[in-house]
């Protein structure tokens, strides 16, 4: 029972000491005054590990005499119970929570339901199931039953089922066409005075904007961005043609398009993200580039922008940057565990080059930036020129190239060199004289790291001798040589397998009859959306120097046989790393065929 040392306590606590869940010497070793426990209570708890997440959801429900959801978020199929264990009449013993909400969000703005922290679960009749973060909200409940006209039904869940249904229910929506839709019901109303928006590079596209004709291009912008952040999409694409606009995102490095923004504004949308990204919006006959800090919620994303004149318009295509994106090892990046370890021993190197290779697109960046947030290091001066800055790392002092001023690759380096680096990142070397300081840089007791475009890792020695790097001087420096491809991550939940054709298998290197996975597009599958894929990963070869391979360069020995003697010494190449993520069932032999081919 409750005394007066704990009636003050906020109620979770009180149920959880009535129940003997959690114990009065547990509550005084968190050692915080009665009126000063943070909210939500609940969450405070479950990260302290003082009570379990299913524990305090039933323990509420009780309390409340209301139905608690009982389930687990990873299930494609969820059940529903009960508060006295039970299953519920009113929603069924097993449904799709999701699949007769729609009518709901569609009334609600999203906003309304992510501002009061209530997602919508099902729609039975004339009542709105919903879940609460805060079960005790009561004025939130009234606010949605009164925007929707329904009868609001509440349901205690898990913190975790909450923020999992809460993705499921916002995530797959097409906001940008719900907006269009919107916006145009709108333009025929008049609206209040026009509010200015603020010109700033920082676009909380979170924030709930007014409604009417004045603040279309402003949702509309913020929609198109905030859905290929919840899409996953790494580059964004706004197309104008003759009489119609094209919105397109790339994930997992394939275009599909979305709903477009009415043609009659297109032009309104692209003088918008101009002004975000600090462009002349009166330059309409040059390309120009730009950057937008982007903000939604407490989630950073960077976005590089550039746009290019096209014959009916300005096509404006951005690059999303995860501030987050960068992992804290390799492996996440798909390195192996020795290919890791010999790109981090070499990246701790005092001094010598490094070479990452591959197509554009092919995460190159990421990999630099993931090697050089691991060796990070007070103790270590670490100095980067690119064009553009991609990502932007505290640590690291960073240089945006700026031909104009006189600021290129050549002429970034030389100041560095005069500023005790230990580490220098070049972003790529394009000519001989950046070529030329890189090597001298790397023989005069620096590692500099740098990006070619190179079909593969030791294609890096031709080339640098072409651009007049003498190989008995290239030998020395080199440190370690990278090639990588990105390919697309078979979804872990409906993937299935499949026997290889004998003529299949020998024509990729494979032992006939393996077994290895496909994708299953006819599964519905909601965690890829029937895709079949789920993510990238990459494929590496990674090329160590030592002394013979050393010996060999120095000598201007045909690629070939440098391949050879890698490939001799145990060394994975793109068609070796290839077929192991095959065989591992990471991948799809439609994703690598082209590595693999030995015909």
């Amino acid at each position: 029972m409750a005394n007066s040392s704990t009636t003050r306590f906020p109620l979770i606590l009180r149920l959880l000491l009535d129940k003997s869940d959690l114990t009065q010497e547990a509550v005084d070793a968190v050692n915080l005054p009665v009126g000063e426990w943070p909210t939500p209570v609940e969450a405070f708890l479950v990260e302290k590990g003082l009570a379990d997440d299913r524990l305090v959801a039933r323990r509420l429900s009780e309390y409340l005499g209301s139905e608690w959801l009982d389930l687990d978020p990873d299930m494609p199929t969820r059940v529903i119970k009960g508060s006295p264990g039970g299953e519920s009449s009113i929603l069924g013993e097993i449904i799709d929570l999701l699949g007769s909400a729609e009518e709901a969000v569609a009334r609600i703005p999203e906003s309304v339901f992510r501002g009061r922290k209530v997602v919508p679960v099902n729609v039975d009749g004339g009542n709105l199931h919903v879940i609460c973060m805060d079960p005790m909200d009561f004025s939130a409940i009234e606010e949605i039953r009164m925007l929707s006209g329904m009868s609001v039904v509440s349901h205690v869940g898990t913190q975790r089922l909450f923020k999992k249904l809460t993705l499921d229910a916002f995530s797959g929506r097409d906001k940008l066409g719900e907006v269009i839709a919107t916006s145009s019901n709108a333009s025929d109303k008049k609206g209040g005075k026009e509010k200015k928006a603020k010109s700033t590079i920082d676009v909380d596209v979170a924030q709930a904007l007014p409604g009417g004709r004045d603040s279309q291009v402003l949702r509309l912008v913020n929609t198109i961005l905030l859905q290929a952040i919840e899409e996953g999409a790494s580059d964004i694409h706004l197309e104008p043609y003759e009489a119609s606009v094209r919105v397109r995102y790339r994930v997992d490095g394939k275009l599909r398009e979305v709903t477009p923004p009415p043609f009659n504004v297109f032009p309104q949308v692209v003088s918008r993200l101009k002004i975000l990204a600090k462009m002349d919006i009166a330059e309409k006959r040059k390309p120009q580039d730009g950057a937008i800090a982007m903000k939604n919620g407490e989630h950073r994303v960077d976005l590089r922008v550039s746009t290019v004149p096209c014959v009916y318009g300005e096509k404006v295509v951005m690059r999303v940057l995860e501030k987050n994106g960068i992992p804290n090892k390799m492996e996440s990046l798909g390195f192996s565990e020795k290919q890791a370890i010999d790109f981090l021993d070499s990246a701790n190197s005092h001094h010598g080059l490094m070479f990452v290779t591959g197509p554009t697109g092919s995460g190159k960046s990421t990999t630099l930036y993931c090697a050089l947030n691991l060796v990070n290091t007070p103790d270590k001066n670490i100095a980067t020129v690119e064009d553009p800055v991609e990502y932007k790392m505290t640590g690291m002092n960073q240089v945006q190239v700026n031909p104009a001023a006189g600021l290129d690759f050549a002429n970034s380096l030389r100041a560095f060199l005069r500023q005790d680096p230990d580490v220098i990142m070049v972003g790529e070397v394009r000519d001989t004289e950046t070529a030329g300081i890189c090597m001298r840089a790397a023989l005069t007791g620096h590692l500099v790291l740098s990006t070619l475009h190179t079909n593969s890792a030791l294609q890096v020695v031709t080339r640098l001798t072409d651009m007049g790097v003498e190989p008995f001087l290239l030998g020395p420096a080199l440190r370690l040589l990278e090639a990588q491809r990105l390919v697309r991550r078979l979804c872990s939940e409906c993937k299935e397998p499949v026997e290889l054709p004998e003529q299949v298998a020998v024509r990729h290197g494979l032992e006939p009859g393996i077994t290895v996975y496909r994708p299953n597009n006819d599964s519905g599958c909601m965690t890829c959306k029937g895709l079949g894929y789920k993510g990238r990963l990459g494929i590496y070869e990674v090329v160590r120097m030592d002394e013979d391979l050393i010996n060999m360069i120095s000598a201007a020995t045909p690629q070939s046989e440098l391949e050879k003697y890698v490939l001799d010494r145990g060394t994975d190449l793109l068609p070796q790393s290839g077929r192991k993520r095959v065989i591992e069932g990471l991948t799809s032999m439609e994703e690598v065929s082209d590595y693999i081919r030995v015909d």
